[in-house]
This record gives structure tokens, C-alpha cells and sequence, in this order.
């Protein structure tokens, strides 16, 4: 296997593209995060302001999707944070990734800033500037459809909305309605770049050879994809199964982290919507999950009005974090988030923001709890900046807090607001949010799983912590195959090897898995040290060790430091969690 990967690097602000061929040694075959990691050390000047046109953002296509594998039509976006001002990583399902791997680029890397709105399309010849004056301020879904009518059969397109476009530092970027790279402020990247649309359009299928232990591994992971309890799971509810088990736990967050129970989350669990909706399964081919749902209304005034099914984490921002009663209404200001292009966690959370502050005296022109019409409204303010308190909101949770006088509310570690696992309850996710390479984000190693299945009961400190570095590693070689999260389960170490091998060309262990990690890691954590991060930042926000909930104490700090210096110490980092040299 050749050691060099093909990037098509494309500058918007001269309208030119090369091809460059970086380094891949050391990668084992790996794109998604283990290839990202290089490219934003080749690429980008760790002082770029992340609204600047030297910023870059990099696509980089599963390479297991050209082999058909199940849970492998996934593509990995890197950049450097609007919100949060460091390493930012997020991943998309839909069609995008098989569509780009097909052209053969192993990732696109955009720099530079138009000075009007652009397209900028992406074939296997190269790319192309197309003017985009006309779709820009209109939303995602009315832009995806009007690009994709003027291109060729086997084509994909991301976009952004009016969000975006105003630099709203949580605004998203689209595919395919529904599907998001949503963390983080992406969205607004692409609007600093007056990039309205990147499209790609596939020359044809690729065929590409398996070896023999790879076929064998792919048919068993295909086939756990389709019988397996998870699987049915999945299949049967989606992530929406979540709102039920987590409220029972006493871990959804509620009323913007003061509780962890809902007292209205019947409503809101996936058990109760074939009661208002008929549900339809979709999926990211060739995957057989089919997690994903569309919902058609079956009762009430917008009878027959088609949504999509709206993920866990939306439904705790918006009925957990809002007080929203029902899991339809929370569809509707889905579908608003992801027209306007807004991330749904963060789109929540602000919005909570607004209702608490209106609770406190603070501001008079935010919605009530659960006020779905009031809530929509200061989503599109939020989104186009039209109001006081909707431009306050766009900067981000902590700038925004800080402005009307609540930073006590903070709930964000380096400034990204967290998913739906109350951190005073689950300490695991307080450790996941505290070293989170991207901020208080559960993805990273999505150690919920573990804690609730009790796989953390009497474990001591060492023990636990070493627990959870086996889930961040195998959860980021998951995302160096650019794999879904939903097949974690079926991706055991030595099913992961095989993969790597199929890529890699060589068998590798498990050990040399577990270093490639270690050092992916590590070279991130040296970019956010260059971008200012420090070790005291390895941590949750003060409220979580200031306030308990009505079912969990306060968050013990010094378990927590613990905990977190034990980490530093397994990673090889010193004890002021500095990577040795």
C-alpha cells in the first residue's frame, strides 16, 4: 500500500487548485481523524482566527466505503473552531463520502475567502468555482435540491443556511436534510469562506479488491448489523430509545442542567410516537440498521405532515434542556435547527440560555419553557442575527452567558456545551468531557455505554481510567476507518485489526493499534496547546461541583483531578499533562 495520500487542495479567495500527495506513514491505511490530524498540521497556522480566510476545513471520505463495508458511509470534517477556537472534529453519514471516495481524492482541503458566494464542485479531474449568489440566504433543504437538479446522476452536496452564513458560531453544515456536521461551528466556517455549497459527483462505482480474513470480518459485521439485540434496538426506536433509559437513570439533563429527570418524558420516548406518527426506517447505504426515521403526523391539525425523526441529543436540548413536552413538537424545531442550519445541541442549549435568563429578570424577549412557536422564533434570530438577544446568543454559550450576566451557568469544558449525559450523575462522562480532544463532547469515547451497562462498578481509580482510554482508542480508530458510532459494539479489537489490515496491507496488532492511538492523540493535543489551551482546562464547568440535582450530589473535584492526571499519566504525558518531547 503506497504510504502517500492524494489531497486536492482548493484556495477560493485565487480560484486555484493543486493536487498535493502528503506523508501517510506511520497512518496504517487510516484516513478520518488519524489522516486529519496531518493535514491540519501541514496546512494551517496554528495563530489563524478560525473566521479568517487562512483557516482551512479538510473532507476526508471513509476509504472501507469502496469496499461495501456496512456502517462505513461516513465522511470526517476538520477545522479549527469559530466556537471554541480549537481542534474541531465532526462526521456525516448520508451519500457524501461514497460519492467522494469514488473520485478518488483522499481528502479536499479548502483554504482562502471568496468575495461573493461561491460552489465549489469536486469531480474525480478536480474542482471547480461556480458563483452561488443566487442560493445564498435561502435554506439547506431549497439548496441541495437546486444544486443537485443541475448536476449528473451518483452526486452529493453539503450546505449551509442563513446561520452560516452569519457567521453563527454553532451554525452546521447539511446533507441530505437531515444529516449534520454539527459540533462546533462549521457551518460558520463555510460562511466566512462564502462557501454556500461543496458538491461532488462520482465518475462511477469502485470495485476494489478484499482480501480473504476482510471478507470475513465485513460478512459477520453485516450480519451483527442486522440480527443483533443493538441491532434491533436501533432499528426498532433509533437513538430516541435513549430518553426512557436515560430519565430513568436520573442523567437527562432538564430545565438547562438543574435536573436529571424530566417530569414529561413520556412524551418525548420513541415507545410512545407510533401513537401521533407513522414511522418510516432510512439508512446511509449499504448499512442495514436503518436507524434513522421519518415521521409522518397522523393526528391533529398538520395531519399527514412529514419530519424527520429527531436523534436523542436534539431531544434532550430541546425537551430535556427547553422543557418542550413533546417529542413531536421537538421534530418541528428539528427541522428548523437543520433549514436554517444550526446544530441541535448547541441550538437547544442557547436557547435555554434565553428561557433561563427571562426566569432570572434578565431578558424580557426570550420564550417560556417548552414555548415551541417562542423557541422557533429565537432560533431564526439567533440564526439571522435580528435581534439583541438573538445576536448575543450567535456568539456561543459562554460569550453569550457572559453578556447578560450568568457565566455562573456555564455547563460548557472548552467552551462546548455538552450531549445529553448529566455529568453529576454519569461521573464517566465528567472524566470524557473533562479530555475530550474537541470539548465536552460524548462521541469521543461515548462511555455512557460502559457506566450504564455497569461495566465501572468497583473499579478502582487506575482501573477505571484505564477502561476508559480502551473505549477512546477503539472509538478513535473507528473514526480513523470513518466508521458509525452504532458499530462499536460490532467492532471488537480484532475485527478493528482487520479492517486495518485490509487498508494497511500487513496484519497489525493490537498493541500497535493502541500506539497509533496514543499518538493521535498526543499530536492533538499538542495543536490545542498551540492554540492556547492548557492543562487546567482538562475539566467541567464550576456548577457541576457547585449544584446537585434532585438525584445526584455534586461532582467530587478532586476524584475528577484524580482521575484526569491518571489519564495524562497512561497517555505518557508528564504530570502537568504535557506531551514529553
Amino acid at each position: 500500500m503506497t504510504n502517500t495520500r492524494k489531497v486536492l487542495f482548493v484556495d477560493l479567495g485565487t480560484g486555484g487548485s493543486r493536487v498535493d500527495e502528503i506523508d501517510a506513514e506511520g497512518t496504517l491505511g487510516l484516513g478520518g481523524k488519524i489522516l486529519g490530524i496531518r493535514l491540519l498540521e501541514k496546512y494551517l497556522d496554528v495563530d489563524t482566527d478560525p473566521l479568517a480566510p487562512a483557516n482551512i476545513v479538510a473532507l476526508t471520505p471513509s476509504r472501507l466505503v469502496a469496499y461495501g463495508m456496512s456502517g462505513s458511509d461516513r465522511f470526517g470534517a476538520f477545522t479549527k473552531s469559530p466556537l471554541t477556537g480549537i481542534w474541531l472534529e465532526s462526521y456525516c453519514g448520508g451519500t457524501f463520502a461514497r460519492t467522494l471516495c469514488e473520485t478518488g481524492w483522499d481528502a479536499v482541503v479548502v483554504t482562502g475567502a471568496a468575495s461573493t458566494p461561491v460552489h465549489l464542485h469536486i469531480d474525480a479531474g478536480g474542482a471547480r468555482i461556480l458563483p452561488a449568489s443566487d442560493l445564498w440566504g435561502k435554506d439547506t433543504l431549497a439548496v441541495e435540491a437546486e444544486v443537485l437538479a443541475r448536476l449528473d446522476r451518483r452526486s452529493a452536496v453539503l450546505s449551509i443556511g442563513v446561520a452560516g452564513e452569519n457567521l453563527v458560531k454553532v451554525a452546521s453544515v447539511m446533507h441530505e436534510e437531515a444529516h449534520t456536521l454539527g459540533r462546533g461551528g462549521l457551518g460558520a466556517v463555510f460562511g466566512s469562506k462564502k462557501l454556500k455549497a461543496v458538491s461532488v459527483t462520482s465518475p462511477g462505482g469502485l470495485r476494489p479488491e478484499a482480501q480473504e480474513q476482510f471478507v470475513l470480518t465485513r460478512r459477520e459485521v453485516s450480519q451483527l448489523a442486522v440480527d443483533s439485540p443493538t441491532a434491533t434496538t436501533y432499528h426498532t426506536y433509533g437513538t430516541p430509545v435513549m430518553v426512557s433509559m436515560l430519565n430513568a437513570a436520573g442523567t437527562f439533563p432538564t430545565d438547562f442542567f438543574s435536573k436529571g429527570t424530566a417530569p414529561h418524558h413520556a412524551t418525548l420516548e420513541a415507545e410512545h410516537w407510533p401513537e401521533w406518527a407513522t414511522i418510516d426506517h432510512d439508512t446511509c447505504p449499504p448499512c442495514q440498521l436503518r436507524c434513522r426515521k421519518r415521521l409522518t403526523l397522523t393526528s391533529g391539525a398538520e395531519t399527514g405532515r412529514e419530519l424527520h425523526g429527531p436523534e436523542y441529543e436534539t431531544i434532550y436540548a430541546f425537551g430535556g434542556s427547553c422543557m418542550v413536552e413533546h417529542a413531536r413538537d421537538v421534530a418541528k424545531l428539528n427541522e428548523r435547527c437543520n433549514r436554517l442550519g444550526i446544530d441541535t445541541i448547541s441550538g437547544g442549549n442557547l436557547a435555554a440560555v434565553a428561557i433561563k435568563a427571562k426566569q432570572l429578570g434578565l431578558s424580557a424577549d426570550a420564550p417560556d419553557p417548552g414555548d415551541v412557536e417562542g423557541i422557533s422564533a429565537l432560533l431564526e434570530a439567533v440564526a439571522t442575527r435580528s435581534t439583541p438577544l438573538g445576536r448575543t446568543l450567535a456568539q456561543g454559550m459562554d460569550d453569550a452567558l457572559a453578556d447578560l450576566g450568568m457565566s455562573g451557568w456555564s455547563i460548557t469544558s472548552k467552551r462546548l456545551d455538552p450531549a445529553g449525559y448529566e455529568p453529576r450523575r454519569l461521573k464517566g462522562m465528567a472524566l470524557s468531557y473533562a479530555v475530550s480532544v474537541r470539548g465536552a463532547c460524548h462521541l469521543r469515547a461515548t462511555f455512557y455505554k460502559a457506566e450504564l451497562g455497569g461495566l465501572l462498578e468497583g473499579l478502582d481509580d487506575d482501573a477505571y481510567v484505564r477502561t476508559y482510554i480502551d473505549w477512546e482508542d477503539r472509538m478513535l480508530l473507528l473514526d480513523g476507518l470513518t466508521m458509525c458510532r452504532f458499530y462499536r459494539d460490532f467492532m471488537s479489537w480484532d475485527r478493528l485489526a482487520s479492517a486495518v489490515h485490509q487498508l494497511h496491507g500487513a496484519p497489525v496488532t493490537k498493541e500497535k493499534l493502541e500506539q497509533l492511538s496514543t499518538e493521535t492523540i498526543t499530536r492533538i493535543r499538542r495543536l490545542n496547546l498551540a492554540f492556547g489551551v492548557t492543562p487546567a482546562d482538562d475539566t467541567v464547568a464550576e456548577r457541576f461541583f457547585r449544584e446537585p440535582t434532585e438525584v445526584a450530589p455534586v461532582l467530587d473535584r478532586e476524584e475528577l483531578r484524580r482521575r484526569v492526571a491518571i489519564y495524562w499519566a497512561m497517555r505518557g504525558w508528564n504530570e502537568d499533562g504535557l506531551p514529553r518531547s
